[in-house]
């Protein structure tokens, strides 16, 4: 049963009588809205002149323009010497070949980016990445009121725009799986392609997502999810037949397991004598054992643009594998806690926290280094506390009929 049926959430204003959400006037409401997206508009338009005077190569996004030139010409988009070439062609200068390690099923979204000069196909992304980012902030926005400016403001954000990364997307896909798996399913289920170019960061929400669907019968969330990736997954093997084996390849010969990571997972490696490997994935087994448990208890009140940005936040906390700019996917938790009525005193404290990553971000400080490694505890204990502070812990929502397990 849906939660319409059942009596209890509803979708976008009607959020407003759900304990405590926001509530004001409409227009009031635009007039913010605006002016936060001309706002996050203004700074990542600031960002795309950066981009216009230096040289795209400098960026991640060099990788995937790389990739999306080899795939058009069929031959391997992960062929480290052919990558190499063609990135120090554009001005990189490296000399360890950037390869893009998402697997095969991501190059149908990057493939375009082939067509283009590095530069053009830089200021295009960019573009994609801003209009995409304001999209998922309007999926996941609940209640009339829009999120404080320090969402749009997120520094994820505008990590991700300054690398070229592609969180953004992911983002999107899940934002509009949350918003509309209901009266979308099929489109919704497709829109989980997005997520699945980074599926290391949604371990813990595929199983549940599975579960979900099987108990409430919603076939066309699957069958639009598995069609989107078989589809996905096919095209790229039209220009190069072999690219499953060649994405194995480099993936192996890049020896992910010996670098630094900022993450939780990592850290907790770190410090087992030994470092080894394996302990990079104890909380991710832990976590989907925790979040399957979760949701069968909460399987009757079940509303996925609140308790769903809730396991995805853990979900991205406890990746084995993940960088800064990954955190942006704990926008749905912070905008569902912004959402509530009393979670005003909360914000100033978030956008303290926002301001010293946003701060290290513009000092140009290397993704890679550990003056990020403090993020990701700092958003989940604000989260925590914001939470409690916010009255949203432990809510249950009452139905007026009885659905059965």
């Amino acid at each position: 049963m849906s939660p319409r049926e059942g009596g209890g959430y509803t979708d976008d204003t009607s959020l407003a009588g759900w304990n405590g959400l926001n509530s004001g006037s409409p227009a009031v409401a635009k007039r913010f809205q605006l002016a936060a997206s001309v706002a996050v508009l203004v700074v990542c338009l600031a960002l795309l002149s950066i981009v216009l005077f230096q040289n795209a190569a400098n960026r991640d996004f060099i990788c995937y323009w790389s990739s999306a030139k080899l795939l058009r010409a069929h031959q391997n988009p992960y062929a480290g010497q052919a990558v190499l070439r063609i990135e120090n062609a554009a001005g990189a200068g490296y000399r360890e070949p950037f390869i893009m390690r998402n697997p095969p099923w991501a190059l149908l979204l990057v493939a375009p980016l082939g067509y283009f000069r590095a530069p053009v196909a830089g200021f295009l992304w960019l573009l994609a990445l801003i209009a995409t980012a304001l999209l998922s902030i309007k999926c996941l926005r609940m209640g009339p009121r829009p999120p404080p400016l320090v969402v749009y403001l997120f520094a994820p954000i505008l990590g991700c725009a300054m690398a070229g990364q592609t969180s953004i997307f992911l983002l999107a896909g899940i934002a509009f799986f949350f918003k509309y798996h209901d009266r979308l399913p099929y489109w919704s289920g497709l829109a989980l392609i997005l997520p699945a170019m980074k599926p290391h960061l949604f371990l813990l929400l595929w199983p549940v997502i599975l579960i979900a669907c099987w108990r409430k019968k919603e076939w066309r969330v699957l069958a639009g999810f598995g069609a989107g990736l078989a589809a996905a997954a096919v095209v790229p093997l039209f220009f190069d037949a072999h690219i499953w084996t060649d994405y194995f390849a480099a993936i192996r010969g890049e020896h992910i397991d010996q670098q630094y990571l900022a993450n939780l997972s990592f850290l907790l490696r770190f410090m087992v004598p030994g470092h080894p490997v394996w302990v990079q994935m104890v909380p991710s087994a832990l976590g989907i054992a925790f979040c399957c448990r979760y949701y069968w208890r909460r399987r009757n009140v079940w509303y996925w643009r609140a308790d769903g940005a809730a396991l995805l936040l853990i979900s991205t906390m406890v990746s084995p594998y993940s960088w800064p700019f990954d955190q942006l996917l704990l926008l749905p938790a912070i905008i569902h806690v912004c959402s509530a009525r009393r979670s005003a005193k909360a914000v100033p404290a978030l956008a303290v926290a926002n301001g010293v990553a946003v701060l290290l971000l513009l000092m140009t400080i290397p993704l890679s280094s550990p003056a990020y490694a403090w993020s990701g505890t700092a958003c989940l204990i604000w989260y925590v506390w914001a939470r409690r502070k916010a009255g949203l812990a432990g809510v249950r929502v009452v139905r007026t009929e009885l659905v059965t397990a």
